[in-house]
């Protein structure tokens, strides 16, 4: 026997059933996708897709934080800054928390965020981090300024 039941049946509303708890996710930011897109010779462009808890690009503007670490797992904040401040592209604006390290980034209403950032003193690898409201970590592919 299956039994199905859809969020309008309820699901123990109001008794913080699964739909009170699913609520609170709603138009939230549970996912991102990172693409380490483009460099023009000591500027790289990062793309960000924010996703909600179904996998969904979001409908809704959504915050962010984000930070640089100098290693693959993300669990490193990079100590050495950026040379040209991170700044945003086309989709979204962003919000210096930490010069050259720690930002808040707000999505455009469907979720996409468009950075660039320089260093311009020799080779430095970074990651950049999305650190989602939930408190999972995204870390992007390797963004490699050569010498």
């Amino acid at each position: 026997m299956t039994i199905k039941r859809s969020i309008e049946q309820g699901f123990a509303k109001g008794e913080n059933g699964l739909y009170d708890i699913l609520q609170n996710f709603n138009n939230m930011a549970c996912g991102a996708t990172i693409t380490v897109a483009e460099k023009d010779t000591d500027e790289w462009y990062v793309y960000i897709q924010l996703t909600d808890y179904l996998g969904n690009d979001l409908t809704v503007p959504a915050c962010v934080k984000a930070y640089l670490a100098s290693d693959s797992d993300g669990l490193d904040i990079n100590a050495t800054a950026l040379t040209t401040e991170m700044s945003i592209g086309s989709d979204g604006s962003i919000a210096v928390m930490t010069d050259n390290a720690a930002y808040l980034l707000v999505s455009e209403a469907d979720g996409d965020i468009d950075i660039s950032m320089g260093y311009t003193t020799g080779a430095k690898n970074f990651y950049l981090v999305v650190v989602l409201p939930t408190g999972k970590r995204v870390v992007s592919d390797v963004i490699a300024f050569t010498a």
